[in-house]
């Protein structure tokens, strides 16, 4: 991802808000044709990591990371089972 794009991102990430501490919010998603996967931005409030919260209802999760205190990312096998403004909860 250019450095562009996370700088789009970012913005779009403060104008979202998340309701509740007990989940995440999907700020943005960036398919990757060649790959088959897709990059799904997510945006959170609290003391947590994105590995917290329940990443299977996205779909095949391939990787992830902490970006911020309350951002990061997850990459996932196409199809996502998500679109902008789907709250993932936290792991129970």
């Amino acid at each position: 991802m250019s450095r562009e794009q996370e700088l789009s991102d970012l913005k779009q990430m403060k104008g979202m808000s998340v309701k509740t501490e007990d989940e995440a919010g999907v700020i943005s998603i960036r398919d990757d044709p060649s790959e088959y996967t897709a990059r799904i931005n997510l945006r959170w409030k609290g003391n947590h990591h994105v590995s917290d919260f329940n990443l299977d209802k996205l779909g095949r999760i391939l990787d992830s990371e902490d970006e911020t205190e309350h951002t990061g990312w997850v990459v996932a096998e196409r199809p996502v089972n998500a679109s902008v403004g789907t709250t993932i909860p936290l792991l129970k």
